[in-house]
């Protein structure tokens, strides 16, 4: 079990979370060198081992399957470890504080969002390699980092309401909710093959007669609303089983499926009618709109700030 820490604030600091790793295990000793140096500060092979340990886990590399990608992997991660530190070192120039509360609500809040207790966190730590006092000490980098960026961007970033208003109109596909279909259902359970062989045999000769789908239903389906026909209401897309959503968008209105067979039994659907959902109204995705265009505009400064920053600070990489 290791202690996964959601960001506190801004995308830039996720990289602060190849921190939280389990130790890196290798049935070889290894001796520790360096493998980066970013101005005064430098980056060790026993982090990096650490954090691509950490990031394997996270996106399912397999070194013994894929060895190549560890090593894109781990040079990725190293990236980030490079990018990590120098935020740090612009935070410290800064002289930006942390107290001791702010750690303690930090801790409160990775509990409550991981579902974990005090006991809990302890021994995730425990198993992790960490003790409180180091882990505290990582929470307290990351929450200086996260109010280094605030102050040197938030402030400066303006979302303005025809900026939301246009990526609404521009996306509007994106507001639009599920669909909602209107079946009728027949269901004939696989228990009995030869009583299902033959149920099915005399629904599919009520269809060529011309009987009503709703009259079969009520006396053959032993599915859900058999006694009314089967009528199963409205359903929106994602409520219903996906094999029977699939054939349902296959029909037009007043069609009925061929026979979807399922391990459990065979289905005969109709559909009655479909309803298009209407886009959610602006209002209630402003919030949303607003957040997106907030991070992407982040992102921006972000990616601009630390190129510029690389290109005045000593890196030299020795991996």
């Amino acid at each position: 079990m290791r202690v996964f820490v959601k960001a506190i604030s801004l995308h830039v600091i996720i990289v602060s979370a190849f921190l939280f790793a389990a130790p890196f295990n290798s049935a070889a000793e290894v001796v520790d060198r360096i493998v980066a140096i970013i101005n005064d500060s430098v980056i060790t092979l026993s982090e990096l081992n650490a954090a691509t340990t950490l990031a394997m886990d996270k996106f399912n590399v397999d070194e013994k399957k894929d060895p190549s990608k560890v090593t894109e992997l781990k040079s990725k991660v190293l990236d980030s470890l490079v990018e990590q530190k120098l935020v740090k070192q612009a935070a410290d120039k800064a002289g930006i504080d942390i107290s001791e509360r702010e750690i303690d609500n930090a801790v409160e809040d990775i509990k409550r969002q991981n579902g974990l207790t005090q006991e809990s966190l302890l021994l995730a730590l425990a198993q992790s390699g960490l003790t409180v006092r180091e882990y505290r000490e990582q929470l307290k980098e990351q929450i200086r980092q996260v109010k280094f960026m605030n102050k040197e961007f938030r402030s400066k970033v303006s979302i303005q309401a025809e900026d939301i208003e246009d990526y609404y109109k521009t996306n509007i596909d994106e507001f639009y909710g599920p669909a909602s279909y209107r079946l009728n259902l027949i269901f004939v359970p696989s228990e009995d093959k030869a009583v299902e062989k033959q149920k099915l045999k005399e629904i599919q000769e009520g269809f060529s007669r011309g009987h009503d789908f709703r009259d079969l239903a009520s006396h053959y389906s032993e599915g859900p609303a058999a006694s009314l026909g089967g009528d199963m209401g409205y359903l929106k897309e994602g409520e219903m089983d996906k094999t029977i959503e699939a054939a349902a968008r296959k029909l037009k209105a007043g069609e009925v499926s061929p026979p979807v067979v399922t391990p459990e039994g065979t289905y005969f659907i109709q559909l009655i009618d479909v309803k298009k959902s209407a886009p959610r109204p602006l209002d209630e995705v402003r919030e949303y709109i607003h957040d997106r265009l907030f991070k992407k505009v982040m992102d921006e400064r972000f990616g601009f700030w630390i190129k510029e920053v690389k290109r005045y600070a000593h890196i030299e990489i020795r991996f």
